[in-house]
């Protein structure tokens, strides 16, 4: 049997084939793929990283890397007035695969406090920063239903405004983008403060803004599906820890997190979830993005805040390069998984590899603008193969897997690309979104499910759109506040 290991070294002198060769043997060869994909497991992919680069951590991994203190009594009872008080200002959007539901979470009753060593408490008084510092440094929760931790002293929204009010006001166009760009930095990376929150909340590529339009016009047709899906508008204060030193945060911030989610969510052990923020799932490395397995279930919630707080980063001068609107959001997201009945091979650390459709669409004109596989042959080999580490096991691996599945992808768009299109077409009318979109479509068997939107200027393979038809959609991150009472 070949030795598929030796493809992992890089070195093109050890390996017996070309990655193109081992491909199309791979293609042909069921058992030779088990062997390939064993190798990857054992040799690759259960690997950890050495932590140097923040970016190759993925949240699981981060989990394990933690050092974790035992929570007390007293730090538990602590935890479960925070919780209560984060469940009683949560609001949760709810589709379970029929209706769409929108509702304020309940606190869950008011936790109790016997024998905790705390001072008598009076029902519903919040907690206090002195109720968080009687406890030891490591077991302080760094966030109540009140009070969040913070970098900077200030208000984030006046710097926030500056920058966007120079934008709106500059003529000289490098000026204005520079302006532009100082702006969404800022909102992706500073301190949260109540008009900093509401303006993320204004970002019509989160989740929570388009998924009701679409589902109305789903339920109007039978041939597109949606995964059952939630999506919580975040608490501030929660949200918060996306902002702060990834390392700092304490056992205690972590298990308030996580139960805290557990709850809202209203997980179940037994089942596997698909996770994403409101604009990011992170699903390049599809560790992040699954959680499978009772361990995984009950720690969902930090996988989402160090998913957030990556995308974070992504925004901060650390970055190379530095972009921002990948955490330019309020929301988390957990749906449904939906669980591979073709047997695909996967990419990405674990992602199965489905025929993916990327729809382009006008729904001011009602017109569908072009359509691209979502993983463009050109766009993928590109990727995985030519780029600068092309050289490393998880992009040899991938590129090998995608070209021995590439054949198999193509055919099955191409056989399904005019119902997608007709499929889409139709349902246009019933969407009452402004401007254009990307649409998402992955392919699972006989079955096809709307996964994402975008709008279409923010969305790659664009290029698909005929010259001249791709349109600016107008901007507004000034959020409309209540009136003062």
């Amino acid at each position: 049997m070949l030795e598929l290991t030796k493809i992992f070294s890089g070195d093109k002198n050890k390996a017996a084939l070309s990655k193109d060769e081992v491909a199309k043997l791979l293609g042909t060869t069921p058992a030779a793929l088990a062997a390939f994909e064993e190798s990857y497991r054992k040799h690759i992919l259960s690997t950890e990283p050495d932590g140097s680069n923040f970016f190759d951590v993925n949240a699981k991994q981060a989990a394990a890397m933690r050092t974790a203190e035992e929570i007390t009594a007293v730090a538990k009872e602590l935890n479960d007035r925070i919780i209560a008080e984060l469940l009683a200002q949560t609001y949760m959007m709810t589709y379970d695969g029929a209706e769409l539901t929108t509702r304020k979470l309940e606190p869950g009753g008011q936790p109790t406090v016997e024998k905790s060593g705390l001072p008598a408490v009076v029902e519903n008084q919040p907690v206090t920063n002195g109720d968080i510092q009687r406890l030891p440094k490591p077991l302080r929760p760094q966030l109540s239903g009140n009070l969040m931790k913070r970098d900077m002293p200030g208000k984030s929204s006046d710097m926030l405004l500056f920058f966007y009010k120079k934008y709106l006001e500059e003529k000289n166009p490098g000026k204005k983008q520079m302006f532009y760009r100082q702006f969404r930095w800022g909102l992706d990376t500073l301190d949260l403060d109540g008009l900093t929150y509401e303006m993320l909340g204004t970002n019509p590529n989160n989740m929570g803004y388009w998924l009701p339009e679409l589902i109305e016009s789903v339920k109007k047709q039978d041939f597109f599906k949606v995964p059952k899906t939630q999506i919580m508008k975040v608490p501030m204060t929660l949200l918060q820890l996306s902002r702060i030193d990834y390392g700092e945060l304490t056992s205690s911030t972590m298990d308030v997190v996580d139960r805290f989610c557990f709850q809202a969510f209203g997980l179940d052990e037994s089942k596997n979830y698909f996770i994403k923020t409101g604009t990011y799932s992170s699903k390049y490395d599809f560790r992040n993005a699954k959680v499978a397995g009772a361990k995984e279930v009950r720690e969902l919630g930090e996988y989402l805040l160090f998913i957030q707080h990556q995308a974070a980063m992504m925004a901060s001068p650390l970055a190379t390069p530095r972009f921002y609107g990948v955490s330019t959001t309020n929301e988390w997201v957990v749906r449904e998984f939906i669980e591979d009945v073709e047997g695909n091979p996967s990419i990405y650390k674990g992602l199965p590899l489905h025929t993916e459709y990327r729809v382009f669409v006008d729904f001011d004109d009602g017109a569908v603008l072009g359509m691209n596989p979502y993983w463009d042959p050109e766009v993928m080999k590109q990727r995985f193969g030519h780029e600068n580490d092309a050289d490393s096991p998880h992009q040899i691996h991938d590129y090998i897997i995608y070209r021995s599945h590439e054949e198999t992808l193509m055919k099955r768009y191409n056989e399904n690309a005019e119902h997608i299109w007709r499929g889409i077409e139709v349902m246009l009318p019933d969407v009452n979104l402004p401007s254009q979109w990307s649409i998402d479509v992955m392919q699972n068997g006989d079955d096809f499910y709307i996964i994402d939107m975008a709008l279409a200027e923010n969305s790659a393979l664009r290029r698909c759109v005929p010259q001249g038809l791709l349109k600016h959609a107008p901007e507004n991150w000034l959020p409309r506040l209540p009136e003062p009472a």
